[in-house]
């Protein structure tokens, strides 16, 4: 690839009240996109995307199928201004919409596994109660010596996110998440928090809902992907499609390997990261490890004529303001 546009998809984090006005920007295609996915998803998400406050788009059923709603209707909007990608991932969640900007799943499909996927891993929380936080400023090495020491005696603590080699995020249940909290900040961390979520998801308390997605996801067909797509999952490009499925539905209990993933694209050549979805904490991220490329959020490469980002078409782009920006993904 030389001087390729890739676009990558967030995860469960990036929603936003209001989004939903937002998203209406992208084109006149997102408000049908949007009625026809609550067909499918039994949701109201037009209701939701407009007047939810943010405690109510954080429950995963909510969160999870508003983010998939939004990266899609973005995705459209994309193609219709003229990007094509030359590769492709997702943050956890946003590897689905990944998979439909790759030709391997089909939207409705993609669809109904993200409702099926967020039910089921609501449904695990509850049954499995945790939390997750974000450290930053401290290295992985010490992060995995913090969740070590605070897992044990019925506590566990994992890290379920590489998200740059400044942030990494740590889940499992809610003492041992604390323990690591406090640990990190005495460690020296810039910052260690707790995030607005509602289990430890990538985690071993994420197994029952594994073993509930593994139905749904058994007889979903799967192509082979038509562009270069790389799996958040193993941080590598995905070339056996079948072998992949198996990846798919263990995500929800591995962990998210972001800055490999990042790594992987840019050997690649890329060089434009488009965010095509809600918010712009890729961006950030994008930013930090891959510092020579340019990085647009959804509504700034709509703003961009294809040509003047490198990427070899040109067509008439649609203006608007700015997203909120976002901190975390889980």
């Amino acid at each position: 690839m030389s001087g390729p546009a890739v676009f990558v998809f967030p995860g469960q984090g990036s929603q936003f009240p209001g989004m939903g006005h937002e998203a209406v920007r992208l084109g006149p295609h997102a408000r049908q996109l949007t009625t026809a996915a609550e067909a499918v998803t039994g949701l109201p998400l037009t209701e939701l995307m407009t007047r939810a406050d943010a405690r109510r788009l954080a429950e995963p059923e909510v969160a999870q199928v508003v983010v998939l709603v939004w990266s899609l209707a973005a995705l459209a909007g994309l193609r219709r201004t003229g990007w094509r990608p030359a590769a492709v991932a997702g943050h956890s969640l946003g590897e689905y919409t990944a998979l439909v900007a790759c030709g391997s799943l089909d939207q409705e499909a993609a669809l109904s596994l993200v409702t099926c996927r967020a039910r089921a891993m609501a449904k695990a929380a509850r049954r499995n109660p945790g939390s997750m936080a974000a450290i930053v400023g401290l290295s992985a090495e010490t992060v995995a010596g913090l969740c070590q020491g605070a897992s044990g005696r019925g506590q566990l603590a994992v890290i379920a996110n590489w998200n740059s080699p400044r942030q990494i995020v740590v889940a499992g249940t809610v003492a041992a998440v604390d323990q690591v909290i406090e640990a990190a900040g005495r460690a020296g961390a810039l910052r260690a928090r707790r995030l607005a979520v509602g289990g430890a998801y990538h985690t071993p308390l994420m197994d029952e809902a594994r073993d509930s997605l593994a139905t749904s996801l058994a007889d979903v067909p799967l192509a082979a992907p038509r562009i270069p797509f790389v799996s958040s999952v193993t941080a590598e490009r995905v070339t056996d499609i079948a072998a992949y499925r198996t990846h798919l539905l263990a995500q929800v209990v591995r962990p998210v390997r972001w800055s490999d993933t990042v790594r992987t694209l840019s050997g690649l050549g890329a060089e434009t990261y488009v965010e095509a979805g809600p918010g712009r904490v890729l961006s950030g991220l994008g930013r930090e490890m891959a510092r020579t490329a340019r990085h647009l959020t959804a509504r700034e490469a709509l703003r961009t004529t294809p040509w003047a980002a490198g990427h070899r078409t040109s067509h008439p782009v649609e203006a608007g303001g700015d997203e909120p920006r976002a901190k975390e993904l889980t």
